[in-house]
C-alpha cells in the first residue's frame, strides 16, 4: 500500500471508552469541609481515571470577570496556580458563564476541553482538561467529565453554604462577644480595650484602631491599637485638628452622616465613624493590611452594626468619669479635694515605705489673698486661684497630685523629691505663678505665694504629723516676708 494512502487510512488515538469515575470515588469529595482539600481530591480522582493530563481549576470572580486558577493537576502532582483568565463577551468561555453551554472544546487537536462548574444557574468556576499524550477526547469521556464536574459543582456549592453558615455562626458568637464586651465596662480605658481585641478575636481583622473625638480641644486623638498578634499599642501620639484635609480620619469624622463609611486601599482598610444620632465621638479603623484579604460587606455591615453601641458605651463611660471627676475635684480650681487627696496621700506613703522612697509635701497660700479680693473683686480673686491651679498643674510631674486645701490654700504631694531640690521645685513653682497672674485693666494682679514643706521620711512617717510640720513651716515663710519656701525644721516645735 503506499505511504501516502496509509497515512490517509490512519485514525487518530483515542482514549477508551470504558475510563469511568466510581461513585463512591465522587462521594469521597463531598465529605471535604475546605475548598483546598475539595480542589485537591477532585484533581487527583481526575488523574487517577484519565492518566496523563493537566488538569486545573478555575473559581469565577463575577466582580471582576476573572477566573482565577485555584489548583493544578500535571501527571499526577498537584500544584498551585497563578493563572488568571480575564472574560470578555466575545470570548468562547464566555459561553460557560452565561449557560449557553456547559463545555467548550478545542476543536483543532480534540485534546483539551473546558467544562463549568454550574450550580442551578449560578457559574461557580470551571475545570480545563488537557491530555498529555497522543489520544484524543472521546464524547463519552467528554460526557464523564461533565457529569463528574456536575458533582463537583454539588459540592462546591455545598461547601461553600456550610463554609457561609460557620462564618454566620462564628459572627453571631463574636457578636454576642464583642456586645458583652462592650457593656462589660464603665471605665473609658478598659472598655476601648476590650472592644478593639474583641473585635480582632471574632472578626478576624488583622488590626484594628480607636480615635476618639475631644470636643473641648477640637481634636481626634489616637486612643488604641491592637492587632492578630496580641500586640497592644498606644497611638497617644496620634492627634489631628478637627479641620478638613488635615487627615482622611478627620474628614470622615466631619462628613458624618453624608459619609458613613470610607473604603480603602483596595479594600483593604475601612474606617467607621463612631456615633450617637447625629453626633460622633470617634472612629474605629480597621484593616487588613498584612494578609491582604479583602474587607467583603458582609463585614462593614457587622462593623456598622457595632459603631452606635461602641459610641454609646464610650459616651456612658466618658459621663461615669465626669460623674466620678465631679465628685472627687474642686469646682472652681479642678483639683482634687481634700478628702480624696489624702486617700491618695495615705497610698503614696504606704508605697513609699514599702519600697523606701522619699516624699516632700507642700502646702501653699496665697499671700494678702482678702486684699486681692478687697481690691479686684471676688471673680478676679477666683480667677487667681484658677491661674494657680492651672501653673500648678502644668508644672507637676505625672507621679504629683495637688489639692485645694482651703479657701486661698493648696497642697502638693511630690513623690521622689528629694529634700535637697525641693526649694529648686518650689521656686519654679512660684516664679510661674508670678509671671501668669490675671491682668485687670492693662495690669497684671501682683500675686505672690508662700510655701511650707515638710519630707519624708526625713522629718515624719506620719501623715498627720508632715502636714503640721508644713503648715508651721508655711506660717514661717510667711513671717519671714512671705514670696517664698520655707521646709520644715526641728526647731519649729
Amino acid at each position: 500500500m503506499p505511504e501516502n494512502a496509509e497515512k490517509k487510512n490512519k485514525k487518530p488515538k483515542v482514549m477508551p471508552s470504558s475510563v469511568v469515575f466510581s461513585k463512591e470515588s465522587i462521594h469521597l469529595i463531598s465529605q471535604d469541609r475546605d475548598t483546598d482539600s475539595l480542589f485537591t481530591h477532585a484533581l487527583l480522582l481526575l488523574g487517577k481515571s484519565l492518566g496523563k493530563i493537566e488538569a486545573t481549576i478555575f473559581a469565577w470572580d463575577k466582580h471582576e470577570n476573572i477566573l482565577r486558577c485555584q489548583k493544578v493537576l500535571f501527571m499526577g502532582v498537584i500544584q498551585e496556580g497563578a493563572e488568571l483568565i480575564p472574560l470578555t463577551k466575545e470570548m468562547p468561555l464566555w459561553q460557560l458563564v452565561i449557560g449557553t453551554t456547559d463545555i467548550v472544546i478545542d476543536r483543532d487537536r480534540h485534546k483539551s476541553a473546558c467544562f463549568a462548574l454550574r450550580f442551578k444557574n449560578e457559574f461557580l468556576g470551571m475545570v480545563r482538561v488537557s491530555l498529555l499524550t497522543g489520544t484524543s477526547l472521546t464524547q463519552n469521556i467528554i460526557s464523564q467529565i461533565h457529569t463528574f464536574c456536575m458533582e463537583l459543582a454539588i459540592s462546591l456549592k455545598n461547601l461553600t453554604l456550610f463554609l457561609q453558615n460557620e462564618i454566620h455562626m462564628r459572627q453571631l458568637k463574636g457578636s454576642f462577644e464583642i456586645t458583652s464586651n462592650i457593656v462589660k465596662s464603665i471605665y473609658l480605658n478598659k472598655l476601648l480595650g476590650l472592644v478593639v481585641k474583641s473585635i480582632v478575636k471574632n472578626l478576624g481583622f488583622d488590626r484594628v484602631r480607636l480615635y476618639l473625638v475631644n470636643k473641648d480641644e477640637k481634636l481626634l486623638k489616637g486612643e488604641i491599637s491592637y492587632d492578630m498578634r496580641g500586640e497592644t499599642t498606644s497611638l497617644e501620639k496620634e492627634c489631628y485638628s478637627l479641620e478638613h484635609g488635615i487627615h482622611p480620619f478627620v474628614d470622615m469624622v466631619l462628613q458624618f452622616p453624608d459619609k458613613e463609611t470610607a473604603v480603602e486601599f483596595h479594600d483593604r482598610v475601612v474606617y467607621v465613624p463612631l456615633h450617637v444620632k447625629d453626633q460622633v465621638v470617634g472612629i474605629l479603623v480597621v484593616d487588613n493590611i498584612l494578609s491582604q484579604e479583602k474587607i467583603t460587606s458582609d463585614e462593614i455591615q457587622t462593623i456598622k452594626s457595632f459603631a452606635g453601641q461602641i459610641a454609646m458605651a464610650v459616651e456612658n463611660a466618658r459621663l461615669f468619669e465626669k460623674v466620678q471627676e465631679l465628685s472627687i475635684t474642686d469646682s472652681l480650681t479642678g483639683l482634687f479635694i481634700i478628702r480624696h487627696f489624702k486617700a491618695r496621700l495615705e497610698t503614696e506613703l504606704y508605697r513609699c515605705k514599702r519600697y523606701g522612697d522619699v516624699m516632700t509635701l507642700f502646702i501653699l497660700d496665697v499671700d494678702n489673698f482678702k486684699s486681692v479680693n478687697d481690691t479686684y473683686g471676688h471673680p478676679n480673686g477666683d480667677a487667681v486661684l484658677q491661674s494657680i491651679a492651672k501653673n500648678i498643674k502644668e508644672t507637676l510631674r505625672k507621679t504629683d497630685f495637688a489639692c485645694r486645701y482651703g479657701g486661698d490654700e493648696f497642697m502638693i504631694c511630690l513623690p521622689n523629691l528629694k529634700s535637697k531640690d525641693t526649694v529648686d521645685f518650689g521656686r519654679r513653682l512660684l516664679n510661674a505663678i508670678l509671671i501668669t497672674a490675671p491682668v485687670v485693666n492693662g495690669s497684671r494682679i501682683p500675686v505672690t505665694l508662700s510655701i511650707g514643706a515638710s519630707c519624708f521620711p526625713e522629718n515624719s512617717e506620719d501623715i498627720e504629723e508632715i502636714i503640721k510640720q508644713a503648715d508651721k513651716a508655711l506660717y514661717k515663710a510667711k513671717n519671714q516676708g512671705k514670696n517664698q519656701i520655707y521646709i520644715w525644721t526641728p526647731d519649729l516645735r
